[in-house]
């Protein structure tokens, strides 16, 4: 089954092998741990923005700030990648250290061509979306915000090449940089006579600055190494490995907005409460995305070896650390969404809660990144084909549904849509791996762990039926009761390991 070493990798340790940066090497568990603490950081500046514009914007003008960013630049964003930031991992494994410049170069080149083709696409579509009664205006506004991606597409891969190299810590920093700038960039025009117009304006100028960092930290990285010449034909090899993997990140994105766009479509009036509500809490995805970013390069590398077993030990490890964080974050959110949605939004946003609360049970599925262990095994075409099952099932259901159960039927039709995509990429892994379904996934570990968050919502959920509390201080009230009883059942079932406990005390 490949090489015999015994120096096997597990979640809390890295290789024995160098960093090809020549830095000391981090832990996977570090790098985890700081990825996501600045992935948390850019996403919660991200939502924090979209509150702020709820709260100082009329729903119709919230509704085309929301249509214009938020769908609009959002496909043409994933449009225009074609998945090559995600190609960084696997090529930088497989190039010799000399030519990792200049694959980097090479991405960034032929993003910045692609650009011009998604903003072509992103006039397309809100040429069409602006026809609809109270987005006349996104005609005008779409020239800046379609200017962003030629400064911003160029800069995607950056954060993956700081994590292949081993500067995690760098691309915290960037991230918290982009989240932070973004959030400026929405928040500043609010004070302006036309908040609508500048925001556009605002969102240019944080592509230009994030363009001009990227430039800084690039030069930085590499300012001793050569340009070494690329293999022949390594653009080629790129596109076929990245292909199936952009027709994939292309269909992902459609199904998290077709929603959207068929609310836009059918209940315009509802489009910015649907909009504020109909999202997953972008925080608890991100602990499970940021841990298989990091993980990435041992992957691939124990693919490349044949090392079977240690890639599987450090996949259940990772689903197991990932599950017990997880589960009670969606509970809390599963609970307390009235709360939650009162806490954010002004009180004509209340129906907001119908889909949020849909949607956060969606989440109970996000303790894996099943496509990051596809794209280690080298099979993009697999991820392509459940992103286009995903894609298909939930717009296939999403009109009917909206038809029949209005503002929850969308999200009604994302949850059944995701829970067939979560087998299909299980199925899949497991045949990659050769190795009989139950084996391919923790799912005893996974359905304790379920039933202990399940169990300790009960009593949180009967509090909340019998005392009446503000907002702010009822989901604080929520949380931490909720968190309170999950760590107790939690103690009580040694669902978290005891060395875990020791850790979490000692901090």
């Amino acid at each position: 089954m490949g090489s015999s070493r015994h120096n096997r990798t597990t979640f809390l340790e890295t290789e024995n092998q160098p960093p090809a940066s020549g830095h000391p090497p981090t832990s996977l568990a570090r790098k985890a741990g700081i990825f996501t603490v600045s992935r948390a950081v850019t996403i919660l500046t991200q939502m924090l923005a979209g509150v702020v514009l709820t709260h100082a914007l009329s729903e119709a003008d919230a509704g085309i700030v929301f249509y214009l960013v938020l769908l609009l630049y959002g496909t043409a964003l994933t449009f225009g990648q074609l998945g090559l930031p995600d190609s960084v991992f696997f090529f930088f494994e497989k190039l010799p250290p000399a030519a990792r410049k200049s694959f980097t170069l090479l991405l960034s080149k032929t993003l910045l061509r692609l650009a011009f083709a998604a903003a072509a696409i992103m006039l397309a579509i809100g040429w069409l979306g602006s026809s609809q009664e109270g987005f006349g205006e996104v005609r005008t506004l779409i020239w800046a915000v379609m200017a962003m991606l030629l400064f911003e597409l160029p800069t995607m891969p950056l954060p993956n090449v700081l994590i292949a190299l081993d500067r995690a810590k760098a691309a915290a920093w960037l991230n918290i940089f982009t989240g932070l700038t973004q959030f400026m960039a929405m928040a500043l025009p609010l004070l302006l006579p036309d908040p609508v117009a500048a925001i556009p304006i605002g969102l240019l100028v944080y592509s230009i600055l994030r363009m001009v960092v990227s430039t800084a930290i690039f030069r930085k990285l590499f300012r001793n190494e050569p340009t070494e010449p690329l293999p022949d034909g390594t653009l080629r090899e790129v596109f076929r490995y990245s292909l199936p993997l952009s027709l994939a990140q292309i269909f992902w994105t459609l199904n998290r907005q077709v929603d959207k766009y068929v609310v836009q479509w059918f209940l315009p009036a509802f489009f910015a409460v649907y909009s504020a509500g109909a999202l997953e809490i972008p925080i608890i995805p991100t602990i499970a995305y940021s841990v298989a970013a990091v993980m990435m390069p041992q992957l691939v590398g124990h693919h490349l070896r044949g090392e079977r077993s240690q890639l599987l030990e450090l996949w259940y490890r990772s689903i197991r650390k990932v599950t017990v964080i997880v589960l009670p974050l969606v509970m809390v959110f599963v609970v307390a969404a009235e709360e939650f949605i009162a806490l954010l939004f002004p009180d004509n946003y209340a129906d907001a809660v119908i889909p949020f609360r849909i949607y956060t049970l969606i989440l109970l599925q996000r303790v894996a990144s099943y496509s990051n262990m596809q794209k280690a095994l080298g099979s993009t075409g697999d991820i392509t084909r459940a992103a286009i099952y995903l894609f298909s099932i939930n717009a296939l259901l999403a009109v009917p549904l909206v038809l029949w159960l209005g503002m929850a039927g969308p999200p009604l039709a994302a949850l059944l849509a995701n829970t067939f995509s979560w087998w299909y990429a299980l199925r899949k892994i497991q045949l990659l791996l050769k190795v009989k379904f139950r084996e391919v996934f923790p799912f005893g570990f996974y359905g304790k762990a379920l039933g202990v968050a399940a169990l300790a919502a009960v009593p949180v959920f009967l509090l909340k039926q019998q005392v009446e509390m503000p907002a702010a201080i009822g989901f604080a009230m929520l949380a931490v009761c909720y968190l309170l009883v999950y760590l107790l059942l939690a103690r009580l079932t040694g669902i978290v390991p005891e060395e875990d406990w020791r850790r979490l005390l000692r901090r």
